[in-house]
This record gives structure tokens, sequence and C-alpha cells, in this order.
């Protein structure tokens, strides 16, 4: 009831200063004092890209102004018009997108990351990703060492651009206890651990960005020995869930969010962002509700398995039909333990292929109970095949092998854009 009353002043806001949202409150007969988040249209990237300039408030924020300001100011820390820090999406979906937030609603939006960290004065922290570009966690991260956040963290940032033996170094020097990255860049900390190179001892790694898998965290965790988060966010809000070490779900946010959970999208309305009103803003994303008896969090719960599009495969079944399936919910069917990386190609109409790599034969026996690297991938292709055939795609061929990163050096194994391949990268 607290967030409908929100919502009612976000309409009578959003009436008054956007242009859009008047024409489509004239247009549909929608009362602020009255209406409900599912009176108001879905909103779309496309539709937020063509109408721009009369969806934000501030008359003063244009599309070619933004575009121009962008090549000019390539680092999140410069504030548009003096005020607003630009975040572009990865536009992993389509185009990329551009979105505006001031200090004080970056700062909304990260605020729910306190529900899950130990937090004590000047506790040490690091961000490692792109650091000069407009990014959200740039911008999140830039902002833990101005006022007054500087009170509380003692932040050392690291740019993913950097010569990576240096990033090590600074990590090793710095010590910091909560440690912020794509999922990508913490499997590669884990690699340089594990092989006696990084010596930090974290007492919570927050992965963000990508989906934390359960053979993943516990691959974290078997080599930090520390409390592992799971964030879900986006360019568009910033946080919007979190789960915490062997939670199994993701609770959303809430108390400043209204989620629409629907089959094959999500809709989202935040309650305090007025720069760029985003009411119903569609994701592609397909977050599965839990029933969790005993909640950690007065939230709800989803599974954090949360499927995207480009995780989408489909194979003919050879009956002239079709059948899809996520890789996002591959390992419903599957062991992955001591699976530290795996990518899916459609190699062809009939073919899909399956690149694995694996922890070192101890950690191996750990945390799956195989002795070797061949017994382990004989015991995947047996458990790929049934799953597949499971899912009526018997007449699909399958090729799975094991990728040698030993010869590798870590740093070539970086996404410096943090962004995924175009293959399907877990």
């Amino acid at each position: 009831m607290r967030n409908l009353d929100r919502f009612r002043q976000l309409a009578s806001f959003v009436k008054e200063n956007s242009p859009w949202y008047r024409r489509i409150m004239e247009e549909n007969h929608i009362d602020p004092a009255r209406c409900r988040p599912e009176d108001f249209p879905v909103l779309t990237s496309a539709m937020l890209r063509e109408n721009f300039d009369e969806i934000v408030t501030d008359r003063s924020i244009t599309k070619s102004g933004l575009e121009a300001f962008i090549k000019t100011s390539p680092s999140s820390k410069s504030l548009y018009l003096g005020k607003y820090h630009v975040v572009l999406s990865s536009g992993s979906s389509g185009v990329p997108g551009m979105y505006v937030h001031t200090t004080d609603e970056v700062i909304n939006g990260m605020s729910y990351g306190a529900l899950h960290r130990k937090i004590k004065l000047r506790t040490r922290t690091s961000f490692i990703g792109p650091v000069d570009t407009h990014d959200m966690g740039a911008a999140v991260m830039g902002l833990m060492s101005n006022w007054p956040q500087r009170l509380l963290f003692n932040t050392r940032n690291f740019n993913i651009a950097m010569p990576w033996p240096q990033v090590i170094a600074g990590l090793n020097e710095h010590q910091p206890k909560i440690v912020s990255a794509y999922k990508h860049y913490l499997m590669v900390l884990a690699d340089e651990a594990r092989a006696g190179r990084l010596k930090i001892r974290p007492i919570l790694l927050e992965s963000g960005g990508e989906p934390l898998f359960p053979h993943e965290r516990e691959i974290l965790r078997s080599t930090f020995e520390c409390e592992i988060a799971n964030s879900y966010g986006s360019s568009e809000v910033n946080l919007m869930g979190v789960a915490l070490n062997d939670w199994d779900s993701i609770y959303l946010f809430e108390d400043d969010l209204i989620f629409e959970i629907g089959s094959e999208s999500t809709c989202v309305t935040n309650l305090f962002n007025r720069s760029m009103p985003l009411i119903r803003y569609s994701f592609d994303d397909i977050l599965i509700p839990t029933n969790v008896p005993h909640p950690r969090m007065p939230f709800r719960s989803v599974s954090e398995r949360i499927g995207r599009s480009q995780e989408l495969i489909s194979f003919e079944t050879g009956d002239g039909d079709a059948r899809q399936f996520r890789t996002v919910f591959f390992d419903d069917g599957v062991d992955l333990s001591g699976v530290k990386r795996i990518q899916f190609q459609k190699e062809d109409a009939e073919t899909l292929v399956v690149r694995v790599t694996f922890v070192e034969e101890a950690e191996l026996k750990k945390l799956s109970g195989t002795n070797s690297r061949t017994e382990k991938l004989r015991q995947l292709i047996v458990s790929i095949r049934r799953h597949l055939d499971d899912n009526q795609l018997e007449s699909v061929k399958l090729k799975i092998s094991e990728a040698n990163e030993g010869k590798v050096k870590p740093e070539s194994r970086i996404v410096r854009s943090g962004r995924k391949e175009k293959l399907v990268l877990r």
C-alpha cells in the first residue's frame, strides 16, 4: 500500500514533467490519484530510445546532447550538465541504451548493498572492471571514495584495462575485505589465488553483471573461504536483488521497485528515479518465483538462474517441430561441479558443441568426487546426452571437449569489456 501511494505520487510527477507520460495518461484516461502500474503500457527499450527527449523530466536532457557528451567524456566520473551520471547498457539484447541518474538516485540504488555487507568504518573495498567507462558498476564504485561514503569505505578500484600483474599486485597491497567484480573476473582471481600469486583474505566477494551458478560459487568459496554474494542489477535501475551464500534464491528489492513477473519477460517500475522515469520497463529477464520456507529477507524470492534471450538455443526435433532451451537452466539436469567454465555453441542446424575447463584435479575431487578430468568429462558426456534426449533433442549431435587453459596466461582470458562473447559462455 505504501508503494502504491508512492507510485501515484510518481504518476502525478510524470504527468506534470514528462510530455510522453502526459500524453499516455491522457490517451488512456489514467487518473494519477487512482492509477496502478498495470494501467500504463509496457515501456520497451526501443520505445525509450524513440521517445527519449519526451520521457525525461528535465527538458535540458536530450538524446543528441547525451550522444555528444559520451563522445567527449568517456568516464562515468564526468557528469552530464554537471548533474547526471550517464550509464550505458551493454546492448546484449539489442542496441545499447543510455540512462541518466542523479548522484542521489545512484546512491539510492546502491544502498541495498548494505543489506548483505559487513560494513565497519573504513572497510577496505575494491572493484575490478571497466573504470573509465559509462558503466553502472563504475558509476557506483566511483562514488565510494566521495563524501560521505568515504567515512565507511577505504576504496581502491582497478581498471580491467591495466596490465593484469599490476591488478594482482595492487590487490595484494590493498588487501580488500570486499571485492566486487563481474563473475568472469572473480573466476580469474580464483585462478590467481590457487596459483599463489594473489594473496588476499576477503570476507565477501560480490558477483554482478552476469549469473553466478552454484558450481562457480563453490569454486570461489573453496578458494577464498568467504561469503559470496550474487547481485542482480541493471544499467537502467542499479541493484535489483541479491542472493548470499547458499540462500538458493535472489531476494528482490521491493522497497523501491515494483516487479511484474511474466513468463517471457519482467516489468520493473522504479519508484525513486525521477530524472528518467521507468514505469513498467520491460527487461528480457525470466524470473522464476521460489517458495522459501524460512525467508532470509522480507521480499519475494526468485531463482538465481535468470534467463536472457542470448542464452536461448533452438534445434529442430526431427519431426518438423523445434525445441528451445536456455543454457541458464542447463544445470537442472547436468552436474557441473568442478567445472570452471563452460561454453555452448550451435555449430550448425543439428550440432551442439560444448567446451569445458575444469579446476585442478585435487580441487576437482573435492568438489565433484571424481578422480580425474577424464572421468569428469566422461560423466558430462553421458549426462548432457541424457539431458538433450529428455528434451526431445535425440537428433542433435553432441560434441564435447576440454579446452586447455594450462598454457594460457590469466590476463589473456579476461573479457576486457565485461560483456559476453556471442557464443554463450558461463
